[in-house]
């Protein structure tokens, strides 16, 4: 060797490269396991019913064939019903966690892309501090952990999503058909998760469209592109429609006003108290608009993009669609896009000032607090604590035949009958429907209580004079399930 020849720097295992893919790991890996807890607590209805209705299917084709209904997300069903019978209930969960964890790598991947978009002069390392912060935003709001935890089709449909932007972000002129096939792939494997992919086809027709009228090139070349893009998607969005979405049966639900749920919207994505509703809101959409601003200055179809996916389209959905009943995971899309354009702003603001960076990092810290005692509800209480309800049930009931009636017949019975399997094979659990109840009334009755919904009287009474009390209370987290007030008839003489 010359001694007169400096010595090369390493490229060993500390480089900045390195650095950045170990620590990326590290967010993504951390929130994989912060959404593994919610696994293993019960099912509860909309779980329960999508594999009952997988159940009477004999081949995979009939999901799309036969089960037409809006509890059916096809791709979740074709999960569940490749996993049929399974030892454990979490194991249908599987799908939705692994979607999950991928959506926090894929915030990161576009979140870093992003930022080399849009600030191209502006790099030295800030695009690996886009990418973490996004994942960690993207990661830790309890909004996504929950959904990455059921078996629905929600975070699969949010993580193709996703995928169709990356590939987006990634085409170039002399190099899109490949990321055209792949945004095509993220957009039918999206509406086979959920048909709210929707939104992201719609934003992606106004990238495009903003790209074909401002890019230079000839006409012919532009519009073959843009044609590329979006043909295949929107045939089989067509032929899916056709087939399947049209002749879908709508299950129902509780009429919520649209204030109240965009609040929950709000408060279990940003960490709120649900007693501060009021204020989530328009922080959160502030914080939204000031983002959305500061892309589009920058970049007029990224802007177009989310304003569509995130804002637009919500309402056109609301305008036109069958669907009426509005709940917290129907904004679940616009949420994990808004998330990345809230990540964007947050590093803006990071890198203004020392002052603004301690104003984030609190931020943040508020941002994990809040949302992770609401991890911890779903930890500890899951989407309701049914079987153990049912189990205690047994235990203090001295007879051989358990008789259990309820005030929701359709919900309530589904979990009885689903769980009704934990009393062991000395006993057997009788549901008596309301209006089949016998005239000294059933043993034990079930009260389910929803998000918000006060609580019922500790005696009640029944339409044929029969006097209850209340035994137990089971609560469960918030989004998914409901409490369970166990009231027992004042003639039984329960054991234990």
């Amino acid at each position: 060797m010359n001694p007169k020849s400096p010595p090369k720097p390493s490229a060993g295992l500390f480089s900045a490269g390195k650095r950045y893919v170990f620590a990326l790991g590290a967010v993504v890996v951390g929130f994989a396991l912060v959404r593994l807890p919610g696994l293993f607590n019960d099912l509860w209805l909309d779980e329960i019913w999508s594999i009952n209705l997988v159940s009477t299917i004999s081949a995979p084709w009939e999901i799309l064939t036969k089960l037409h209904h809006d509890n059916n997300h096809p791709l979740n069903s074709l999960f569940i019903y490749l996993m049929m019978p399974v030892e454990a209930d979490w194991m249908y969960r599987l799908f939705s966690w692994c979607a999950g964890s991928a959506t926090v790598w894929l915030a990161a991947l576009i979140a870093a892309r992003q930022y080399r978009l849009l600030h191209p002069t502006e790099l030295n390392g800030r695009e690996k501090i886009a990418g973490i912060m996004t994942a960690v935003v993207v990661g830790g709001a309890f909004l996504l952990i929950h959904y990455s935890s059921e078996a629905r089709g929600y975070a699969p449909a949010l993580a193709f999503g996703l995928l169709a932007l990356y590939a987006m972000q990634r085409a170039t002129e002399n190099c899109w058909v490949r990321w055209a096939v792949l945004y095509g792939v993220g957009c039918v494997l999206g509406l086979l998760s959920h048909l709210a992919t929707i939104q992201v086809m719609i934003a992606g027709v106004g990238w495009t469209g903003c790209a074909l009228f401002r890019e230079h090139g000839p006409w012919r070349v532009r519009l073959t592109r843009a044609i590329g893009w979006h043909l295949g998607p929107w045939l089989f969005f067509m032929a899916y429609y056709l087939g399947f979405v049209r002749k879908m049966e709508i299950g129902g639900g509780t009429e919520n006003p649209l204030i109240e749920v965009l609040n929950q919207v709000a408060v279990f994505t940003l960490g709120f108290p649900v007693s501060l509703g009021w204020v989530a809101l328009p922080v959160f959409f502030s914080a939204l608009f000031a983002s959305l601003i500061l892309i589009g200055r920058r970049s007029t179809k990224l802007g177009v993009f989310y304003g569509l996916v995130i804002l637009v389209t919500p309402v056109l959905g609301m305008l036109f669609s069958r669907f009426t009943l509005l709940f917290p995971r129907y904004f679940f899309i616009s949420v994990g896009f808004a998330l990345l354009i809230l990540g964007y702003g947050l590093v803006r603001l990071w890198f203004r000032q020392w002052g603004l960076r301690i104003m984030v990092a609190t931020g943040l810290a508020l941002f994990i607090l809040g949302n992770g005692l609401n991890v911890s509800r779903l930890w500890h209480n899951g989407r309701g604590q049914y079987r153990v309800a049912l189990r205690e049930i047994a235990a203090r009931t001295p007879f051989a035949e358990i008789t259990i009636g309820s005030d929701h017949d359709f919900r309530n019975y589904m979990l009885v009958d689903y769980y009704r399997v934990v009393v062991g094979p000395s006993q057997k659990i009788i549901y008596y429907p309301t209006n089949q109840q016998p005239p000294w009334g059933v043993q034990w009755l079930l009260l389910h209580r929803l998000d918000g919904d006060s609580a019922p009287a500790a005696k009640i009474t029944d339409a044929k004079g029969n006097r209850y009390v209340q035994e137990r209370f089971y609560s469960h987290a918030p989004l998914s399930g409901w409490d369970w007030y166990v009231y027992r008839n004042e003639q039984l003489r329960p054991t234990g």
